[in-house]
């Protein structure tokens, strides 16, 4: 870059970001130099992203029947697992996958455990996550997971049975449409990007193809199919059948170079900026980790995650201030508390689990940056100074690439960037009370978790305390990946999400982590577990009680004793159900039982294949860190 381009840019970017400085300023005031025009190149919306060598390969199958249309799909796109539970509106799709050795059709104990498991499928592979169910009650138990997937962005295919056409209206048994039963296209629709009814063999090759590119878009989501038992068995005399995997997948648009500009521009001269990376920002950091830690770093800029973006940056890293928001770390609170000019959010909604119950301190940002695929997620929350509509990657690409060319303002802004981190520190530890004889602290248990995580481990983390307790004390460093359902906040979810996630990637360790009462709901998938040979690991936070709800009203009316046995479970044997259903089972109820077993038994799950459950015995009295979520319940109910 010539030192004339350089001056006029940094004219810009000298400026005091509280002069407001318009952004079509920031976005147009730059050097026109060779180097900026190859990257406007790369970034224009002129510019195609793909060229002929990945074009989007097809054949014409002629006289295939609609579910043997649906296999090869799924074959297309290298799905080897789909998951649900058979039925005799079912049976075509049943008796196709049968035929095809190259996919298995796991048999889960329930419904919601089909949907949940295809969540995990999805989100370990990136691949689709299909699940298929039965008419009538298959379908309506199948409706949790499929939501819960679509709410948390997981492409996810749902196909479930119907009555034949010509028993419409008879009352037949499990009918599932306007004229009897419950309406199960119109149930879905209200849970999913889309819900269809097919009616006719010779339509169904479009309305697959375009659930399947529904599920694959951008936003991606849970997409549904009811599919009439005799219809499923039709010929298509003419169908058009991918051959390449990704056939149906959206292309994100890159983000323009004078977005680029501005967003950097706004980053660099800033005095204490934060980047918040979401769970959309999964993608771009597999991808540009490197890239993304080498700016950061160049500019002293902290990094701040969502739950569900838990550990897409090192949480060793320096510059890492954990989770910010429910749950999350002390440093990013103080960090947010103390003030920030300009942050920059990478693929977050920014709803109540992000920002902390809608915190005021989010509300005190003075310039904000929102990167995201789907525009209705930008400004939800926060006004956005500068929205930007496009695959997060290119950001982070971009703004790299801006950094080597341009560099920091100066270093002693950058310096002082980084005594300002390094300056926050984390609480002491809280000096507690002695242990019960039979439990264990569940901090305690988290950091003796914590020292056993490798790079090839997948964590699954239900809904309640636990979520809490993994979010605050857990330490992730990519290539170890976590993940949490704070969509729709599913209790369960974990149980079937971990075997999901195992079955697509048996090489990696899997670990959920669940409450007791969430065990209580989809434990029993340990049996499909055992009798797939999928060597999960659970890890089940037992207190007896549904504690979250306990914790929050007790924080609400101090009136009612934690030890009520209004939220009690009834004190059952889970480590007696667990080994019932095929299980190795295990009690911790002491500090320092958890380190000592769990490399033995993360062993026994990925050799033997026989999942492994450890029932912790936790102390019911430590309050999880939602004061926020309490606080804002509380608030609501005045």
């Amino acid at each position: 870059m010539s030192s004339s381009s350089l001056v006029e840019l940094q004219s810009v970017t000298s400026t005091s970001l509280r002069n407001e400085v318009p952004v079509e300023a920031l976005r147009h005031e730059a050097p026109s130099t060779g180097m900026t025009n190859a990257m406007e190149a790369r970034h224009g919306d002129a510019i195609p992203m793909y060229g002929d060598t990945n074009a989007r390969g097809f054949k014409t199958v002629e006289d295939i029947t609609v579910a043997d249309c649906v296999i090869a799909h799924l074959e297309a796109e290298q799905v080897d697992a789909v998951f649900g539970i058979p039925g005799g509106n079912l049976a075509p799709f049943q008796q196709a996958l049968r035929k095809h050795a190259s996919m298995r059709f796991i048999i889960t104990s329930h419904e919601a455990g089909a949907a949940f498991m295809a969540d995990g499928y999805a989100r370990a592979t990136g691949k689709l996550g299909v699940c298929m169910v039965t008419a009538g009650p298959g379908a309506t138990n199948a409706l949790t997971g499929v939501a819960s997937a679509h709410l948390d962005g997981v492409p996810m295919l749902a196909i479930s049975g119907n009555v034949a056409t010509d028993r419409v209206g008879l009352m037949a048994m499990q009918e599932s449409s306007s004229v009897h039963g419950v309406n199960t296209v119109e149930m879905f629709r209200q849970a999913c990007a889309s819900s269809t009814g097919v009616n006719d063999a010779q339509s169904f090759n479009r309305l697959l193809a375009r659930a399947m590119r529904t599920a694959q878009g951008l936003p991606g989501g849970a997409a549904h199919l009811s599919v009439p038992s005799n219809i499923a068995r039709q010929p298509i005399h003419r169908a058009s059948v991918p051959t390449t995997r990704g056939a149906f997948r959206a292309r994100p648009a890159m983000a323009p170079f004078e977005d680029l500009r501005a967003a950097f521009t706004l980053l660099r001269t800033a005095r204490r900026p934060l980047i918040f990376l979401g769970s959309g920002a999964r993608e771009a950091m597999a991808e540009h980790a490197d890239l993304f830690t080498a700016f950061v770093t160049q500019h002293g800029i902290p990094v701040a995650t969502s739950m569900r973006g838990k550990g897409l940056f090192s949480e060793r890293e320096a510059l890492s201030l954990g989770v910010l928001g429910l749950g999350g770390s002390k440093r990013s609170e103080a960090y947010l508390r103390d003030g920030v000019d300009v942050m920059l959010v990478l693929g977050s909604r920014l709803g109540e689990w992000a920002s902390k119950s809608f915190h005021r301190y989010f509300q005190s940002v003075h310039h904000v940056i929102q990167v995201d695929v789907n525009a209705s997620n930008i400004g939800q929350f926060l006004p956005v100074r500068l929205p930007i509509v496009a695959d997060v990657g290119s950001v982070v690409t971009g703004l790299a690439e801006l950094g080597q060319m341009i560099g920091p303002s100066s270093g002693a802004r950058v310096q002082e960037r980084w005594a300002q981190v390094m300056a926050l520190t984390e609480p002491a530890p809280v000096v507690r009370t002695p242990q019960d004889r039979d439990s264990v602290k569940p901090q305690d248990l988290m950091l003796e978790l914590d020292k056993h995580l490798s790079p090839d481990m997948d964590l699954y983390i239900d809904m309640g305390n636990c979520s809490g307790w993994t979010a605050h004390i857990l330490h992730i460093t990519p290539p170890s990946r976590i993940f949490y359902p704070c969509g729709l906040s599913s209790m369960g979810w974990s149980c079937g999400a971990v075997i999901g996630g195992k079955i697509g990637r048996p090489e990696r360790t899997a670990v959920a982590v669940v409450g007791d009462g969430a065990f209580l709901m989809n434990g029993t998938e340990m049996l499909t577990a055992s009798r797939y040979k999928v060597g999960t690991v659970t890890i089940v936070l037992n207190d007896n009680f549904l504690g979250m709800v306990n914790h929050g009203e007790h924080a609400q009316d101090r009136s009612n004793a934690l030890e009520s046995d209004f939220y009690s479970l009834g004190n059952p044997d889970l480590k007696a159900f667990s080994e019932s259903l095929g299980a190795r089972a295990y009690t911790v109820d002491g500090p320092g039982q958890l380190d000592a077993l769990l490399p033995e038994v993360i062993r026994r799950a990925n050799e033997t294949g026989q999942p492994q459950v450890i029932v912790a015995h936790i102390d019911y009295r430590e309050v999880p860190p939602y004061g926020d979520r309490f606080a804002a319940v509380a608030s609501d109910a005045k």
